[in-house]
């Protein structure tokens, strides 16, 4: 079952983890009060898991429709979650934002996405305690497409200590050094309304991650959209 590794460097936003055996550094979204001027290199992201609970095997992994819109995760990932290692998603009370605080992109292609994304995924899936799945529900690229990610029927792995009932939405790139495109945004807003109304959360619980811990996530260029959507229902 998802470890909470609950902690991220780059001024506050990253964390490196080095996989023993290879010498490969993993970094991203996570929580930190460490201060570094370099960039982990290759850099995708580790996220924050719960620690587990006792309980007994799940059935196979079903992976219901993403909704309206939503690009399937079989267009994307090289592999399936695993429920074992993953637990069920409680009433959804919260929607988090996040960047994936890798290296910025600028990719539009539906290529390009999905294989940023399961990089993603193959990272959190090979840590030494493998992880059961990417650690986010849905992810937003450039072009403002919204791809299916972690099954909503399973907590996330996003938000130390907050991951349960905690629906994760990840916008593909660094915001603290590019700006996500006027697309982005917009695929941005139109996916917290969907989730909003299907899943009653009132915008006070739209969130950041930075709003929950100590970490630069989403970045300082989306961080002030999506206060303002939380304030007026709109992107600015």
């Amino acid at each position: 079952m998802d470890q909470d590794s609950r902690r991220p460097a780059r001024p506050v936003d990253r964390r490196a983890f080095l996989l023993t055996g290879v010498g490969l550094f993993l970094a991203g979204c996570t929580e930190s009060t460490r201060t570094a001027d370099w960039e982990p290199r290759p850099v995708p992201p580790a996220p924050h898991y719960d620690p587990p609970v006792a309980r007994t095997p799940s059935a196979p992994a079903t992976t219901p429709a993403p909704g309206p819109g939503v690009i399937s995760r079989t267009k994307w990932a090289s592999g399936a979650p695993v429920p074992t290692l993953m637990d069920r998603m409680k009433p959804v009370r919260y929607i988090t934002v996040h960047h994936d605080g890798m290296e910025p992109f600028y990719g539009n292609s539906t290529g390009a996405t999905a294989s940023r994304l399961d990089s993603i995924r193959r990272a959190h899936r090979g840590m030494p305690q493998p992880w059961g799945d990417i650690g986010y529900h849905f992810a937003v690229d450039r072009s403002g497409r919204v791809w299916a990610c972690r099954p909503v029927t399973y907590q996330g792995a996003h938000v130390k200590n907050h991951n349960e009932g905690n629906i994760g939405i990840v916008c593909l790139g660094n915001f603290e050094r590019q700006s996500p495109t006027p697309a982005q945004l917009q695929g941005l807003r139109v996916q917290l309304s969907v989730l909003m109304a299907r899943y009653n959360v009132t915008a006070r619980n739209v969130r950041t991650h930075r709003e929950w811990a100590p970490t630069l996530c989403p970045g300082r260029q989306l961080q002030p959209h999506v206060v303002t959507f939380r304030q007026g229902g709109r992107i600015a």
